[in-house]
């Protein structure tokens, strides 16, 4: 528990205790129970808060039936680890159609951090909530939050390699976003003989954290500039926009 929750918990210790303790202090017997009675008071509502802080960090997301022997939880942070990938090679114009995805602009609302375990085999990754502006194909509407997979937590020790353009995401960033469009079919997930239907958590996961986003960030347009080279000199999202616009009334 750290500072913020304890100085929430003693702000909210109630009034009347000390009220009481001015009442009785002349009675030496009252005022020691009055001492002890807010005393508890107080304890109680340091471990409501601690409890509270633990359970937010570490809450459990529910699941269908059709995920077995997995837990997802939220966690506030991931272990300091390596871990390694691959990616296949796609041409700039499989990248529009090698999977089913969404393409929208939209701003992230919030990023937390899960911990997954598949019977006892631990891995860690993020969902991202992004408010779509602008749809330019795919299901989700002008102003719909909707909760996108991400192939590494954000902001931790572990790095995944393979996710250089999702792993600069934060919370208020603007971007331009290509993720899968998950079914109970395409977002299974299986790993030391349990099993993760991805849906059940989120409507959306990328395929890869290195193609399939493009960020405003403080350090300027960040995207794989080399697998798009077509844009590979791109410094707007306007750009990036109008290219998104002919690539899908190519590809729709």
């Amino acid at each position: 528990m750290n500072a913020e929750f304890f100085s929430e918990a003693m702000g909210e210790l109630d009034g009347r205790y000390i009220e009481e303790a001015i009442r009785f202090r002349k009675s030496a017997g009252k005022r020691v129970w009055v001492r002890l009675a807010a005393c508890a008071a107080c304890l109680a509502l340091v471990i409501g808060a601690g409890l509270f802080a633990a359970g937010r960090g570490r809450s459990e997301l529910p699941l269908s039936d059709d995920s077995m022997g997995v837990s997802v939880r939220y966690t506030d942070r991931a272990p300091a680890e390596y871990s390694s990938g691959s990616l296949i090679y796609l041409t700039e114009e499989e990248l529009f159609t090698y999977f089913d995805t969404a393409i929208f602009l939209g701003t992230v609302r919030e990023i937390r951090n899960i911990e997954l375990d598949f019977n006892g085999d631990t891995a860690y990754r993020a969902i991202a909530e992004i408010e779509v502006e602008r749809v330019y194909r795919g299901p989700c509407a002008d102003g719909e939050t909707v909760s996108v997979l991400l192939p590494c937590p954000i902001d931790s020790g572990l790095w995944v390699e393979d996710t250089e353009t999702v792993s600069a995401m934060r919370e208020g960033m603007s971007g331009i976003f290509m993720p899968v469009i998950y079914d109970n079919e395409n977002s299974r997930w299986e790993q030391n003989g349990a099993v993760l239907i991805k849906k059940d958590i989120v409507d959306y996961g990328f395929a890869d954290g290195v193609r399939y986003a493009f960020l405003e960030t403080e350090s300027g347009l960040v995207f794989d500039r080399g697998a798009y080279e077509s844009i590979a000199d791109a410094q707007t999202l306007d750009e990036i926009e109008e290219y998104i616009l002919e690539m899908v009334s190519q590809y729709p």
